[in-house]
């Protein structure tokens, strides 16, 4: 039976949950229903663009991270987005590819779906990978 490997994506993705889960938030794969307990962490969309040489795969990933808090913690909600984006700046590897994030961009929004406001966090990130 052939031995099938992790996507790029799924790589990533599973680098980004695990760096989350190390700096302490709980972190989900999915929106969680209201109730929740604030803060946390969703681990949103994500798009791959890859391209193959005669020397391996390589391309671009963009992630969106999601961080939704109670809509009075304004501080803790940027910090923990840019505590995300700075751990994945530092991250050089996920399982068998190499990883560089060459560009983060953020914003909070004001959520008022669901039964109390919230706010909601969110990073965009453009990452390079190569395999060999």
């Amino acid at each position: 039976m052939p031995v099938i490997e992790k996507s790029p994506e799924q790589e990533l993705y599973d680098a980004i949950f695990q760096t989350c889960l190390n700096l302490g938030y709980r972190t989900y794969d999915y929106l969680p229903p209201d109730g929740t307990q604030y803060p946390f962490v969703f681990i949103g969309e994500i798009f791959q663009q890859d391209r193959h040489t005669k020397s391996g795969l390589f391309g671009d990933i963009q992630v969106t991270i999601h961080v939704y808090n109670n809509y009075k913690e304004r501080r803790e909600t940027t910090t923990m987005r840019d505590n995300i984006k700075l751990a994945l700046y530092r991250l050089k590897q996920a399982g068998n590819i190499y990883v560089r994030l060459r560009e983060g961009t953020g914003q909070i929004l004001i959520d008022d779906t669901g039964t109390a406001p919230k706010l909601h966090g969110i990073l965009e990130l453009d990452f390079t990978y190569t395999r060999r």
